[in-house]
C-alpha cells in the first residue's frame, strides 16, 4: 500500500550524519499545547493519554497472555473413565497460552448434553502439543467443542514440583507515523488587517494544529501499518486493526448491519469474557442515539424548567458494565467501538510530538511547517482485552 509524500526519503537516512538542528531558534517544540487541549471535536484523545517518548524507528511492549480459564475439546469424550483427548487452539489466544493453564494432577469440569450432568475430570498428565490424559468420575460422554473449565491445579501433600508453566511472553511493535501541516503566509497577507484576525500567521498555525488533533483522532482509530520507505510514508496500526486481526472470541461483530440492545450487550459480554473491562462507547451520532432509543422509561435526567429532552451519557450493560457514551463528529456510521481507553496510550518521538517550526523565507512568503510524529499502544490489543465493537453497521 502506498502513500503520497511530499519528498522520498533517503535508504540510509538513519545511518547519515545528521547536523545540529538544535541551534535553529525558528524551531519550538510545542507537545505541552497537545496535553492541555480538551476538543469537543476529538472526544476520544480526552480519554487517553501521552505514554513515555521513544528514540527507536517503533514502540514495542510486552504481552503476556494468562488463557481463558478453561480448554476446548478437538474431539468428543466417550464414557470412559481414562482417556487422551486434543485441546483445540481456538478461544484460547495462543496455543502455548492454552496448555500452561494446566499442569499434571489438574482439575478440570465438563457439561455432558447426553445426560445433562457434569463430569469431574483429574488429569494424569498434559503436553504442550495439546494431548491430554484425563481420569473422568462420574463418566460421561462430552460433546466436540464443549469447553473445560480449569477449577484448580492441585497436588497432594509430599509432592515434589512438577513441569514449569509459566506463560511465553510476546513482543508487539507498532511504527510511528509523520504528520505534516504547511503554512506559507505572503508578505501581503501579513501586513492587511483582516476582520476578526489580528495575526494572519497564528490564525493559520492554530487552525493547522486544530485539523492535525482531528487528523489525530481518525489515525488512532483507523490506520493500517505500512513500513517507512523512499516511496511510501510510514504509518501504525491502529484501533480496528488490532480488534479486527485479532478477534477470537465474538469481540468484533463484522455482520451486524442494525444494532440492537441485545446485540450490543451480548458483545459486552463476549469482551468480559476475554478479558477486557471496556470503559466506553465511541461511534457516530446515528449509532450513539439508539442508546437513547432502546428504552426512553429507564432515561434519567434532572428535573429542570429549562431543559427537556432526552439524553444518556452513559449506558448500564446487562452484566453490569458501565460505559460512558461518546458521539463522534464526522465518524463512519457503519463502525462503533467499545473500549478500555486505559490500555491505550499515545507515543511520540523523541522531541517530535508536535514541533512548530519557521523553515524559512521564499520569495516574497514566510513558510512554517508543522510536524508531529507519533504511534500508538495498544495494551492488550493481540488478546482481546483491549476492546471490541461492530464493523458493518448502517
Amino acid at each position: 500500500m502506498a502513500t503520497s509524500v511530499y519528498y522520498a526519503m533517503s535508504t540510509n537516512l538513519y545511518a547519515d550524519t545528521v547536523g545540529d538542528i538544535g541551534s535553529n531558534t525558528n524551531r519550538r517544540d510545542v507537545s505541552e499545547m497537545l496535553d492541555l487541549w480538551i476538543h469537543r471535536e476529538t472526544p476520544f484523545l480526552n480519554y487517553i493519554k501521552w505514554g513515555p517518548d521513544s528514540g527507536g524507528l517503533a514502540i514495542e511492549w510486552m504481552t503476556e497472555h494468562q488463557g481463558r480459564g478453561y480448554l476446548t475439546t478437538l474431539a468428543s469424550l466417550t464414557d470412559t473413565v481414562t482417556q487422551t483427548i486434543t485441546i483445540a487452539t481456538s478461544d484460547t489466544g495462543a496455543f502455548t497460552a492454552a496448555m500452561r493453564q494446566v499442569c499434571d494432577g489438574a482439575v478440570l469440569m465438563g457439561f455432558s448434553s447426553a445426560d445433562s450432568t457434569h463430569s469431574i475430570m483429574f488429569v494424569n498428565s498434559t503436553s504442550l502439543t495439546g494431548d491430554i490424559e484425563l481420569e473422568m468420575s462420574p463418566c460421561a460422554s462430552i460433546d466436540i467443542g464443549e469447553k473445560l473449565y480449569i477449577i484448580g491445579n492441585f497436588a497432594n501433600e509430599g509432592s515434589i514440583a512438577g513441569e514449569d508453566k509459566s506463560q511465553e511472553r510476546a513482543q508487539v511493535t507498532n511504527n510511528f507515523a509523520i504528520l505534516r501541516e504547511d503554512v506559507r503566509i505572503t508578505g501581503s497577507m501579513a501586513a492587511t488587517d483582516f476582520y476578526a484576525v489580528a495575526d494572519e500567521t497564528r490564525h493559520q498555525i492554530q487552525m493547522r494544529l486544530k485539523r492535525m488533533q482531528k487528523y489525530r483522532e481518525m489515525s488512532c482509530f483507523f490506520s493500517r501499518s505500512v513500513s517507512r520507505s523512499a516511496t511510501a510514508a510510514g504509518m501504525f496500526n491502529g484501533i480496528d486493526a488490532f480488534i479486527n486481526a485479532y478477534n477470537d472470541s465474538g469481540t468484533v461483530d463484522s455482520t451486524t448491519t442494525v444494532l440492537t440492545e441485545s446485540d450490543f450487550n451480548s458483545t459486552v459480554a463476549n469482551l468480559w469474557d476475554a478479558g477486557c473491562i471496556p470503559n466506553a462507547v465511541f461511534g457516530s451520532a446515528k449509532q450513539i442515539r439508539k442508546f437513547t432509543e432502546w428504552d426512553r422509561s429507564r432515561v434519567r435526567i434532572r428535573q429542570s424548567d429549562k431543559m427537556g429532552g432526552l439524553h444518556i451519557t452513559q449506558y448500564m450493560t446487562d452484566i453490569g458494565i458501565p460505559l460512558d457514551v461518546v458521539p463522534m463528529q464526522n465518524f463512519p456510521v457503519s463502525f462503533l467501538f467499545i473500549l478500555d481507553t486505559g490500555k491505550i496510550a499515545l507515543r511520540a518521538k523523541k522531541g517530535r510530538k508536535l514541533v512548530v517550526e519557521k523553515i524559512g523565507k521564499r520569495a516574497d512568503a514566510d513558510e512554517y511547517q508543522l510536524i508531529s510524529e507519533y504511534s500508538l499502544e495498544c495494551m492488550g490489543g493481540t488478546i482481546n482485552t483491549m476492546g471490541g465493537g461492530y464493523r458493518m453497521l448502517q
